[in-house]
This record gives structure tokens, C-alpha cells and sequence, in this order.
């Protein structure tokens, strides 16, 4: 692969198979094993973002509120979402190696299975808030351990030529299911109340499984080689990179904002009455603005890896800056008062910012860590971390938010400054060749 008038070692993938080792063409039968692999990942986010659709079913707002919500505040709203990556958070680099103990199989199977048996505690507890958090402990296995596992096994089936695509188009479980749960989640919760959700998620999930494992198999049967070299101390090791964890705060900063902050409290917001500094939208309308912002999102985040694949390595962090400076303006105008038309730029501006954020700042890791697959790996598993920190974000905005701050104070004191941080971090991102590489060369 050419760049900067050299060629660059480009790192094996996490696992091989017959087909990535002889560079066949894609088999067959690796586009059923692409469906039903994205579709058993697709339960997990669905699952996670369930509640941020119809939120004010939980979160009690004076007059806004239906019947029979729990009555949770914004904080403790938070705490809900913040549960699902607390098992994420400590899956994050073991998760490699829970994939080569366990196989994929097994790995998927358990995952999915924490997303349905969460939701059954869940649902079956008779309007329990205790049961609600064991639930969504219980359903964090499902992204911490999918997020894995689920691009491996995409992996082993597609060479080279096909291998990014696939996994680009992958990489769009997480915006569709919020944009799924946006359109769905409403309409469901209006005729059966947030059971009705909560059973279309666990059914969902069910039968995504049960079309896994039915067509489930590797290549040619042959067990994957996770190409991971030495033990666990041994690649923690290749941590020793300063770039990665500049990039580790940028990627948790935009976190933060996406998932903290926009994915939970937005539709809130929206549904807010305008005497209380918001919009007073129905809980349809504001769940179908969330949805535009992911909506736009499943098509920038190809558009953001394709940028990133194509810049030079000593410009990619020209994606990392941009998506800071946009940040900034982005929260601004998301979350004023004043102007529905402003409300309608930020929307757009942040659906973008979620498509490069995501699709462009991901595969920065590997270009970073570009020694070996396992540093590669391990550059991965920095930015799953990050992404878990960055989601228990949310119960911080809202003590803010029920402490009487605005949501645009609240931005302000939170996610503007941390923007500023994520530029400075982002403007000293300067990743290195590979030893091997003729331009590492030239550089010694």
C-alpha cells in the first residue's frame, strides 16, 4: 500500500483464516455469515438504546410525563445508560482473549444471551428501578463481548479486497439501531407502554441468535489463528505509545458528546416544554430528530473511514481536529433555545461529526499501532475502553441538568471545555511508520 511515496507494512488482521492466508476470492457463503453475524450484533445496541427513545416513560418531568413513569431524575436516568459499559469497561482488553478461550460461537452466543435474559429480568420485575440496573449490567456483556468477537469472525471470511467494506458496513450497528429504536420504540411503547419495548428488543434478539448459531461455521472448519503473540503482561506492553492514548482521550471526549450526552438526553430535551428552555416536541417528533442525526450518521461513517484510508499517514490526524472544532459549534447550536432552524443545522452538523467520529477515528488505532496484528488488536481494545468510559458520561450531564442548569449551561461547563482538551490532544497525534517500512527507514 502506498503512502507518502512509500510502502507501508499494513498490519495482519486480529484472525486468519485459509481465505485472508491465500487471498481467495470472497466465498459464498461469507455474505450469509455477514448477515447473520450484523444481525446478532445489531440486538446488542439495540438493546442499549432502547430507553432513549421514549425516556420521559422513566425520567419524571412535571406535566410531560405519562402515567406510570418511574420517575427516575436525569442522573439516575443516566446511571441506566452508564451500567451497560460498565461491564464493557472491564471487558475491554480481555475480550480478545475470552474469544480465543471461549471460540466465537460461544463468545457471540453468551453476548446475545445477556441481552435477552437483561431485558427478561428487566421486564418480568413488575416496574422494579434495582431490577432495571441488574438488567442492564447483565445486557453490557452484549456490546462489550459482540464488539469483539463480531468483526473477527467478519474477518476470517473476507480477504483483503473485501475485508474493509464488510467491516465498514458493520461498523454501522451502533447508529442503526438508535435510528431503529427512534422510528420503532414510540409507536410500540404508545399501544403496549415500555414492555412492549422491552419485548420487541428480547424477541429481536432471540431470533438473531437462533439464525446464528443455525448457520454459524468458519472456513473449511478450520480453527482461526487470533494471532495473539505471548501472554496478556506481554501485550499490555505494546501500550507503550503515547499516540494511542492522545488518541484514547480524543475518542472518549467524542464519546462523551455522542453517546453521553446527544444519544440519551436529546430527546429529553426536545420534549422539554419551551417555559423550561426547550422545545416541547411529542415524544414521536423528538425521537424522529435523534434518528436524523444517526440516520446521517450510517452514511458518514463509510465516508469517514474512506477520508481516513486515503489521507497520508503524517495528515490523518486532520480527521481527529476537524471532528473537535466542529464539536464545539455543533453542541452550540444543538442545544440552544432560540431557533428551531439553528436546531436543524446542529442536528445535521452532528450527524456528520457521529459518521467521522466513528468511521474515522477507528481506524486511526491501527494506523497507529501498525507493528503486528496484536498491536493492532490492542489498539482497538484502547478505543472499546475509551468508548465505555465516554459512555458512563451521561449521569455527570445530568446532575447538571437537575441541578437547574440548562442543557446548553450544562454543555458549556462540560462537553465545550472537554472539545478543547480533544483539539489539544488531536494536534499532537503524529503517528510513526511501521520499523519496517522503507519510509521508517529514511527517517533513521
Amino acid at each position: 500500500m502506498e503512502k507518502d511515496g512509500a510502502v507501508l507494512k499494513q498490519p495482519r488482521p486480529d484472525a486468519e483464516s485459509v481465505i485472508t492466508q491465500k487471498e481467495e476470492k470472497t466465498p459464498r457463503y461469507a455474505w450469509i455469515i455477514w448477515i447473520v453475524t450484523f444481525l446478532v450484533s445489531f440486538a446488542a445496541p439495540l438493546g442499549q438504546f432502547k430507553l432513549v427513545s421514549i425516556p420521559l416513560r422513566f425520567i419524571y418531568v412535571p406535566g410531560v410525563s405519562p402515567d406510570g413513569c418511574f420517575g427516575l431524575t436525569s442522573t439516575e436516568f443516566g446511571m441506566l445508560m452508564t451500567m451497560v459499559s460498565i461491564v464493557g469497561i472491564i471487558l475491554a482488553f480481555p475480550a480478545a482473549f475470552i474469544c480465543r478461550k471461549l471460540g466465537l460461537r460461544w463468545t457471540i452466543t453468551l453476548a446475545t444471551a445477556g441481552v435477552i435474559v437483561g431485558g427478561l429480568i428487566e421486564v418480568l420485575s413488575g416496574g422494579s428501578v434495582t431490577a432495571l440496573y441488574v438488567g442492564r449490567v447483565i445486557e453490557g456483556m452484549g456490546i462489550g463481548m459482540t464488539g469483539v468477537a463480531a468483526p473477527t469472525l467478519i474477518t476470517l471470511w473476507f480477504p483483503d479486497k473485501t475485508r474493509g467494506t464488510m467491516l465498514g458496513l458493520w461498523c454501522c450497528w451502533v447508529p442503526l439501531s438508535i435510528t431503529l429504536d427512534s422510528v420503532l420504540c414510540p409507536t410500540i411503547a404508545n399501544s403496549f407502554n415500555w414492555q412492549g419495548v422491552f419485548w420487541f428488543v428480547i424477541i429481536f434478539a432471540a431470533v438473531a441468535l437462533i439464525l446464528f448459531n443455525i448457520f454459524y461455521k468458519v472456513p473449511e472448519g478450520e480453527h482461526a489463528n487470533y494471532n495473539v503473540e505471548g501472554g496478556f503482561a506481554e501485550c499490555v506492553s505494546l501500550l507503550k505509545n503515547k499516540n494511542i492514548w492522545l488518541l484514547f482521550v480524543v475518542f472518549m471526549v467524542f464519546i462523551i458528546g455522542q453517546t453521553g450526552i446527544v444519544n440519551t438526553y436529546l430527546t429529553t430535551f426536545l420534549q422539554t416544554g419551551t417555559d423550561a428552555g426547550g422545545y416541547g416536541w411529542t415524544e414521536q417528533n423528538a425521537a424522529f430528530g435523534l434518528s436524523i442525526i444517526t440516520g446521517i450518521s450510517i452514511v458518514a461513517n463509510p465516508v469517514g473511514g474512506f477520508v481516513m484510508d486515503r489521507l497520508p499517514l503524517k495528515f490523518k490526524r486532520i480527521v481527529p481536529i476537524g471532528v473537535a472544532i466542529f464539536y464545539i459549534a455543533a453542541f452550540i447550536m444543538l442545544f440552544q433555545a432560540g431557533s428551531v432552524g439553528i436546531l436543524w443545522a446542529g442536528i445535521i452538523l452532528m450527524g456528520i461529526l457521529g459518521g467521522f467520529g466513528g468511521g474515522g477515528l477507528r481506524p486511526l488505532a491501527p494506523a497507529i499501532m501498525n507493528t503486528s496484528a496484536m498491536a493492532a488488536t490492542m489498539g482497538m481494545a484502547v478505543l472499546q475502553f475509551a468508548q465505555c468510559i465516554g459512555n458512563c458520561f451521561s449521569p455527570i450531564f445530568g446532575s447538571f441538568i437537575d441541578g437547574g442548569a440548562s442543557y446548553l449551561t450544562a454543555c458549556l461547563y462540560t462537553i465545550v471545555p472537554l472539545s478543547i482538551v480533544m483539539l489539544i490532544c488531536a494536534l499532537f497525534i503524529n503517528p510513526k511508520p511501521s520499523p519496517s517500512s522503507s519510509l521508517a527507514q529514511k527517517e533513521e
